[in-house]
């Protein structure tokens, strides 16, 4: 479950962009629907979406835990 900025636990809620951002400004938003997950950058939201089946989301997320997605040393 991730945190947000005032200390509140987050989740998805169904059919509500969620916006999740780890520095202020490089955010990204997510909303669950009754068939996939939707993802859109919340500075451009009207640039278009990529959906994910669940599965799909559940392959991502738990890739996201194991740190399979995480930067090399010194990229940022």
């Amino acid at each position: 479950m991730a945190i947000s900025e005032s200390g509140d636990t987050m989740a998805l809620r169904p059919h509500t962009w969620t916006k999740f951002s780890s520095n202020g400004s490089s955010c990204v938003e997510v909303m669950l629907t009754s068939s996939e997950v939707l993802v859109r950058n919340s500075n451009h939201p009207d640039s278009g979406t990529v959906a994910f089946t669940f599965a799909e989301w559940q392959a991502h997320t738990e890739g996201q835990k194991l740190g399979v997605f995480d930067l090399p040393a010194g990229t940022l």
